[in-house]
């Protein structure tokens, strides 16, 4: 399988089960980060598994809605498996808690394979505006 395809096919199963999490069960997102992660959300910077988990569930119930997203192949991050990491930039719009309206949102995920896991991801930056 080629890159690009691998990563539209790793890319599609990912924003499925993230966003889902993230609007259901919250508190599965920490497993898919590692403690040097870079997390920013609307310019705050949140570092470490347990000051992510803290920062998430602060956050109200919401709701993602999907518009579009784009994704890259990152070769020069290729492990000893052949699997490289993902650029994945997603646009949609999200309802926080009881508020009427929605937002826009531009969130931009970089995926980093495990090593020994095949096409297992983490996500090692994200950034959330």
């Amino acid at each position: 399988m080629d890159f690009i395809n691998l990563a539209e096919q790793s890319s599609e199963q990912f924003i499925k089960l993230f966003y889902q999490n993230y609007d259901t069960q919250r508190n599965l997102l920490g497993n898919l980060y590692r403690e040097d992660s870079a997390v920013v959300w609307n310019g705050n910077a949140v570092s470490g598994l347990q000051q992510l988990s803290e920062f998430l569930s602060r956050l109200p119930a919401s709701q993602h809605e999907i518009i579009a997203y784009d994704c890259q192949p990152i070769a020069a991050t290729m492990n000893t498996q052949g699997v490289c990491g993902i650029l994945i930039n997603v646009h949609g719009d999200v309802k926080y808690g009881d508020s009427p309206g929605k937002k826009s949102f531009s969130q931009t995920i970089t995926l980093m394979p495990v090593e020994g896991q095949g096409t297992n991801y983490f996500i090692q930056s994200d950034i959330f505006r």
